[in-house]
Order: C-alpha cells, then sequence, then structure tokens
C-alpha cells in the first residue's frame, strides 16, 4: 500500500473475517434441532463445571439436567446475540476499509443493513433444515447486538461530529 490507497487485496481481504464468521453461523444453523439442542446443552455444562471448578457451585447430575432444561433458551439466545455483534463487528471492518466515503451514519445503517439482513437469510434458510424453523422473532434477537453497537457508535459519531 502506498500512502492512503489501500490496495484492491486489502480491500477484498478485509470482507474475510465477516464471510468466516457467516459461515460459522451458516454452519451452526445447518444442525438438526437436536444436535443443535446437544451443543447447546454442552455449553450449558460446561458453565456450570466452571463455575463448581470455582467453588461457586455443587453439581449433581440431576442439577446439571434440570439447568441444562431451564437455561438451554437464554443459552441459545444470549449465543444469538453474541454471534451476530461478532458478525456486526467483522462487517463494520470490512465497511470501513472497502471505501473511504463509508464513513459517520452511512457506515453504520450499511452495516447495520448487511447484518440484519444476514440474520434474515439465517432464518429463512433454517426452513429447510429438520427440527428447526425460521423465525421473526429470532430475527429480532439476533439484532438487539447489532443494534446495541450501532446506537453507542452512532452517539460517539454525534459526540465527536462524524455526521457524514
Amino acid at each position: 500500500m502506498h500512502g492512503n490507497v489501500k490496495s484492491k487485496e486489502f480491500k477484498y481481504l478485509a470482507w474475510l473475517p465477516a464471510m468466516l464468521i457467516a459461515a460459522a453461523i451458516f454452519y451452526f444453523s445447518a444442525q438438526p434441532a437436536d444436535v443443535s439442542t446437544q451443543m447447546s446443552d454442552g455449553v450449558t455444562t460446561l458453565l456450570l463445571r466452571i463455575a463448581e471448578a470455582l467453588g461457586l457451585m455443587e453439581l449433581s447430575p440431576e442439577f446439571v439436567r434440570e439447568c441444562c432444561e431451564l437455561l438451554s433458551t437464554p443459552v441459545r439466545k444470549c449465543a444469538h446475540i453474541l454471534e451476530y455483534m461478532i458478525l456486526h463487528g467483522a462487517v463494520l471492518f470490512a465497511l470501513y476499509h472497502w471505501s473511504d466515503d463509508m464513513r459517520g451514519r452511512k457506515w453504520l445503517i450499511w452495516a447495520w443493513s448487511l447484518t440484519v439482513l444476514y440474520a434474515c437469510s439465517d432464518e429463512f434458510h433454517q426452513l429447510f433444515v429438520p427440527g428447526r424453523a425460521g423465525r421473526v422473532s429470532d430475527v429480532i434477537i439476533d439484532s438487539i447486538g447489532v443494534t446495541i453497537i450501532t446506537w453507542i457508535l452512532w452517539r460517539r459519531s454525534l459526540k465527536y461530529n462524524l455526521h457524514s
């Protein structure tokens, strides 16, 4: 790269993190419902084992099963929020490096739109996965973290008068 001019290769490579994260989301979404549930229960069990190792609680097999049943939905929904926050960060990175014109509010609106559009396409994809369903409520949940990051950056742009 010479001066402020970004190479064409770098502009395309800047999309690689977003594409890899989107591929990981697609992979997890392609898991049938029973496999997805086992994965979520595995995460819950891991968190409980860490709490046990830290001396925060004692675990019995019955308690672990009850916690997995109780925490299955919250763990899944938090994972959705987190994975789309990470995807959003990668899309922000890619757009920032794609064009010098992509700054301020325009940058935030494009990144938010692309990430939420991917969430919509992911829910559509799940319509074709055994035991899974595409839900508008899941798109809303996926969008929570994306919207929080966008709001924080938007407020920051107002503070620093970055209105473009």
